[in-house]
């Protein structure tokens, strides 16, 4: 808490890119279009699906081509779109799960910094859910939960969902990409490289 209590949130920073160097997500998922998101849920199932008014699902993606389909908008929408480094609404999340997860977990103070993301009508980025506030009150383990749910959400695409479904204790089944298959390169060097998971 020490540490994120220091960040400033009011100034960014970002990868830049132009024509020469190339926002990777985007030549990602425009490249033969092989990622694209299959539906507005941000890869959220159940209870965890977004609420339909928010505003981080325009953000994040766009019906476009013809027919119109799905595509990933946000910091992958152009090949010269910035991607920052942290957003302000990861700080807030952290801070909320440091507090849930205290020796003597602190739930109110973790549900106003849960808040504070979930509230949010205005972003340096543009990531603002502009939903209303969450009333509780909640159990651990349901702050938790929404905690998840909504670093899922505001950190879309950053990379940080396998980690977060593994250190909040997400149920195998929802994990089907938990695991990745060990590199060749590893395995064509080192023959004592298990065999890859079962996905």
């Amino acid at each position: 808490l020490t540490e994120a209590n220091t960040v400033i949130l009011t100034t960014g920073s970002s990868f830049a890119f132009d024509n020469a160097n190339i926002n990777i997500l985007n030549s990602i998922i425009a490249s033969n279009n092989v990622f694209q998101p299959t539906d507005t849920n941000l890869g959220l199932t159940g209870a965890f699906i977004p609420d339909a008014a928010d505003k981080r699902i325009p953000f994040y993606t766009l019906m476009a081509g013809s027919p119109a389909t799905i595509r990933m908008g946000g910091f992958a929408a152009t090949t010269t779109t910035q991607i920052p480094i942290f957003l302000p609404g990861e700080i807030m999340l952290i801070k909320a799960e440091a507090y849930a997860r205290q020796a003597t977990p602190d739930l109110g103070n973790s549900l106003i910094e849960l808040n504070k993301v979930v509230t949010k009508t205005t972003d340096l980025f543009g990531v603002a859910a502009s939903l209303p506030a969450l009333t509780g009150p909640y159990t651990q383990a349901q702050l938790l939960d929404l905690i998840y749910k909504h670093r899922s959400i505001e950190l879309y695409a950053s990379g940080f969902k396998l980690e977060d479904m593994r250190r909040l204790g997400r149920p195998d089944s929802e994990m089907k990409r938990k695991f990745m298959p060990y590199p060749f390169q590893e395995r064509d060097n080192n023959s004592n490289t298990p065999a890859n998971p079962t996905f």
